[in-house]
């Protein structure tokens, strides 16, 4: 039997408590009531007391009353959750939702609309609430539908819609598996859902950050096929030289090295070559930690992604066009196109255990490589006896990517820092295993690049250039 970890837990914990029907809010009504009238029977129930009978009284009306509140509010958020569910299983009720610009968004909040078409009715001063519901229990932020939409020279509407944001953290492919319709009482006691299904793909791009440039060169020539832009120097003045023969230039003859030694030499004209080699940009996500897909894990990608975007946008400012080879089949999107995407493919990609960095990195291309610190260091040792030592090496710290609850900073004090997504893990994680393990093999893996310049084992590109 699989065992089920922290991080799993707090992930599925949260996606089935929004199909719950019933919310925490009558349970504690319910509680609250029986407890007073528990105390007061206590307190004030002799039978002989003018006072416990007028106040008996009093309890009893407070009671009906609140109880006929409870059955109003009950019963229109059940009839009218009825025949929404009736209206979706005759087709006369359909659903449709759009969000960001239909294919790709930077992580963070994104736009979101969703109508409903036909006749669905909302509760007596209750509303009707919409969420996404994504692959792999992932939802959006909820959506009041509280905007009427007039069918055209009638009094009566035709839709209903709502209009709000939904925050998409994680970076990757969003696959709407469905829509989750939730009924609420005016009260707010219950939250009865419906799901209908519902298909759409986005994609959330990794944040980027600070602009930076990165000087790597390619570490192999290959066939001249692909064509630049901007030429690239290859031959030049004060780099090459050759003896004068008949027919050079006499301009060019370097005057300074005759009268030092008597002999003929000319400069080589300056040539420029408009191809130029591509430039490697290995990337692992191959992890040794046995990860169950749980909200730490996905939080770890997120910053790993972050990073890797930043690193490859500032490579390919040195004018080369940068090839990141896949260590895992990337999904297809519909709609995208075939074209080399390489911010896509940095989105896609997920944390795979299959091949392993060593086998992955092609020594003899690599011209910059990164792995996460999920890799063992025992990996990492291989492919630091093996990669040159021209070629940058850069492992991604991953321990600190979720901050600690007790961090602080001093403006904190004075001004309320911006939340989160992260934040609610921060307790969770400081007391996970995961973290425990990953802190002692970033400690293995700082010993072992000691060994060896151009490599560096960091939670911020702010390394030496």
């Amino acid at each position: 039997m699989k065992s089920l970890s922290l991080s799993t837990f707090i992930k599925f914990s949260s996606y089935w408590s929004k199909l719950v029907g019933v919310r925490w809010q009558l349970l504690l009504s319910i509680a609250a009531l029986w407890i007073v009238s528990l105390w007061l029977r206590n307190e004030y129930g002799q039978d002989d007391s003018n006072l416990w009978l007028v106040m008996n009284q009093f309890i009893q009306l407070v009671k009906w009353t609140i109880l006929g509140l409870f059955l109003i509010s009950l019963l229109t958020a059940v009839s009218t959750w009825a025949y929404f569910m009736n209206g979706v299983k005759n087709k006369r009720i359909a659903v449709q939702a759009k969000f960001g610009d239909g294919q790709k968004a930077e992580a963070g909040w994104i736009p979101l609309t969703v109508m409903i078409s036909g006749p669905a009715l909302r509760p007596l001063l209750g509303t009707i609430q919409a969420r996404l519901v994504f692959s792999e229990k992932r939802m959006s932020e909820r959506v009041i539908l509280d905007t009427n939409v007039p069918r055209p020279r009638h009094w009566w509407r035709q839709a209903i819609r709502g209009t709000g944001q939904t925050l998409l953290h994680d970076r990757g492919i969003y696959d709407v598996e469905k829509v989750l319709i939730s009924f609420c009482d005016m009260l707010g006691l219950v939250s009865l859902p419906c799901t209908i299904p519902y298909t759409q793909q986005l994609y959330t791009l990794p944040l980027p950050q600070e602009e930076q440039k990165i000087k790597a060169q390619p570490n192999s020539t290959e066939e001249q096929k692909h064509r630049i832009d901007i030429p690239k120097r290859v031959e030049g003045e004060h780099v090459n030289y050759k003896e004068f023969e008949t027919g050079d230039n006499i301009h060019r003859i370097v005057w300074k090295i005759y009268a030092k030694s008597g002999q003929l030499v000319v400069r080589i004209p300056e040539t420029k070559d408009p191809y130029a080699s591509h430039l490697y940009f290995y990337v692992s996500y191959y992890h040794g930690f046995g990860l169950q897909g749980g909200v730490f894990e996905t939080e770890l990608l997120n910053v790993y992604k972050d990073t890797v975007r930043n690193l490859f946008e500032a490579i390919a400012q040195n004018g080369y066009d940068v090839r990141i080879p896949h260590d895992q089949e990337v999904p297809k999107l519909s709609g995208l196109s075939e074209k080399k995407n390489e911010l896509f493919q940095i989105t896609a990609a997920a944390w795979q255990s299959q091949l392993a960095p060593s086998g992955f990195v092609n020594y003899s291309k690599a011209a910059f490589v990164c792995l996460p610190s999920l890799v063992p260091v025992g990996e990492v040792e291989t492919i630091l006896k093996n990669l040159p030592p021209s070629v940058p090496l850069v492992v991604v710290k991953l321990s600190d990517a979720i901050p600690s609850p007790f961090q602080l900073q001093v403006k904190d004090i004075f001004f309320k820092p911006e939340a989160k997504p992260s934040d609610k893990l921060r307790q969770p994680w400081l007391l996970s295993s995961l973290r425990r393990s990953l802190k002692e093999n970033e400690n293995d893996i700082a010993s072992a690049l000691k060994q060896r310049g151009n490599s560096w084992l960091t939670n911020d590109i702010e390394f030496e250039r």
